[in-house]
């Protein structure tokens, strides 16, 4: 695959999920922030930061080493986005848990809640799409 293409790729896909994970986010923020007041809106705020924040580098990331090394393998590529992931996820939730004073409860649920996203992702399809 071209690298452009494959770069072009990744950045549509990681916007589709962003997009999704954004939307669900601010919902949960939202409903935490009007049934239970500001303390659960922060955590369930830093748990959508938590769920958004690796994805968004592990997509850039992917998609500037696609730039460079055009030959990288789309697996290569796959494989870096998710170590990434998983290691700013965790790193992100070792520091939450140890110096915030937060509800630890809600930041997991709205972790969880965020990550749904990945499922509605193909609800934000281009009109393009949607035909085929």
């Amino acid at each position: 695959m071209e690298a452009s293409s494959t770069s072009n790729a990744i950045m549509v896909a990681g916007k589709r999920i962003l997009c999704a994970q954004t939307v669900l986010g601010l919902l949960f923020i939202g409903f935490e922030y009007f049934r239970y007041g500001t303390l659960s809106a922060e955590s369930a705020f830093t748990g959508v930061v938590i769920a958004v924040v690796p994805s968004l580098i592990g997509m850039l990331l992917a998609s500037i080493k696609s730039k460079f090394k055009p030959t990288e393998s789309l697996r290569d590529l796959m494989n870096l986005s998710r170590n990434i992931k998983v290691i700013y996820t965790i790193l992100m939730f070792v520091l939450t848990f140890r110096f915030m004073a937060l509800r630890n409860i809600v930041v997991l649920i709205a972790f969880s809640v965020t990550m749904l996203g990945h499922f509605f992702t193909p609800m934000f399809k281009d009109k393009a799409e949607r035909k085929a």
